[in-house]
C-alpha cells in the first residue's frame, strides 16, 4: 500500500484501479455521502483556500465546486495520471504534482487542508502529518479520511478463503483505530466522525472488479485467474442463497484543529 513508485506507476497509472472500486459504492443502501459529510465538518464559508492532497481523480474537488465553494483550490497528487483524470472530470485549474511528505508551499498556506484516503499510502506517516499541519493555518481546519478496520470485512473473508490472504485495504495501518494517536501527535485537538453503511451486492462482475482492482496484492499473475474464478464461485452462491451479498463499510473522518 506504500512507495511512490507504487502509488504512481503502478496503483494510481491511470484512474482505472479506482473507478473500480469507486463502482462498488452504487450498491450501498443507504447511500453514504462521506464527500459532503466530511466537508461540512471544518464549517467553511466558501472563501476559504483548500489543499486536497492525494486528490485522486478529483472527487472532492467536484464537491467543493458543487458546493459553490469561492476560494482557491488546489488540487495535488503524486500520480500525473490521476491529476489527468482530475482534471477530465473537472475541469479545475489548479492540479499539480506533490507528495505529501514534501508539500511545496510556505508554512500556513491554506485554511483548509484535506487528506482524503491517502495517507495509509505515505512510507513516513508522521512526516506525512507533520506536513499537512505545517501548510494549515492556526486557525485551520485539517480533514484526514480514512478507514475502519472492518470496512468490507465480510469481503475481505471471501477473499482470504478464495486466495490465502485478503485485500490491502483491510492490512493498511492507518486506520480509524489507530489514527487519532498518530494526528494527536501533531494536532492538538482531533475529532472522529465515523460514516458506517452496508452495500447490498446483487451481481458478481463488481466484486471481481473491485479485487481485480488490487490485484497485485491478492494473488501472482500465474494464479490470479483461479483466485477471481474461486472468488466469482463463491459471490454467486451467497447471492443465490441470500437474495444479495451484504457487506458492511465503515469509513470516517478525522477532523483536526491546530
Amino acid at each position: 500500500m506504500t512507495g511512490a513508485h507504487y502509488v504512481r506507476e503502478v496503483q494510481y497509472r491511470t484512474e482505472d484501479n479506482l473507478v473500480a472500486r469507486q463502482s462498488i459504492y452504487v450498491y450501498q443502501k443507504p447511500p453514504v455521502d462521506v464527500w459532503n459529510r466530511s466537508l461540512d465538518l471544518a464549517e467553511m464559508s466558501g472563501d476559504e483556500s483548500v489543499l486536497d492532497v492525494g486528490c485522486g481523480n478529483g472527487a472532492y474537488l467536484r464537491t467543493l465546486a458543487r458546493r459553490g465553494h469561492r476560494g482557491m483550490i488546489v488540487g495535488a497528487d503524486l500520480s500525473p495520471g490521476m491529476l489527468e483524470a482530475a482534471r477530465a472530470r473537472t475541469g479545475h485549474p489548479r492540479l499539480m504534482v506533490a507528495d505529501v511528505q514534501r508539500i511545496p508551499f510556505r508554512d500556513s498556506s491554506f485554511d483548509v487542508v484535506l487528506a482524503m484516503h491517502m495517507l495509509y499510502h505515505a512510507p513516513d506517516l508522521a512526516l506525512a502529518i507533520r506536513e499537512l499541519r505545517r501548510v494549515m493555518r492556526d486557525t485551520g481546519f485539517a480533514l484526514v479520511v480514512t478507514n475502519s478496520e472492518s470496512h468490507l470485512i465480510e469481503l475481505d473473508a471471501l477473499v482470504v478463503a478464495a486466495a490465502g490472504r485478503g485485500l490491502p485495504s483491510n492490512r493498511m495501518t492507518f486506520t480509524l483505530e489507530a489514527g487519532e494517536a498518530e494526528l494527536c501527535a501533531r494536532f492538538s485537538r482531533v475529532e472522529r466522525h465515523d460514516f458506517a453503511g452496508e452495500l447490498l451486492v446483487t451481481e458478481v462482475q463488481p466484486v471481481l472488479d473491485y479485487v481485480n482492482s488490487m490485484r497485485a496484492f491478492v494473488s501472482s499473475d500465474e494464479d490470479l485467474g483461479a483466485v477471481l474464478e474461486e472468488l466469482g464461485r463463491r459471490t454467486a452462491e451467497i447471492i443465490d442463497r441470500d437474495g444479495v451479498f451484504r457487506v458492511h463499510t465503515h469509513a470516517g473522518c478525522f477532523a483536526c484543529r491546530a
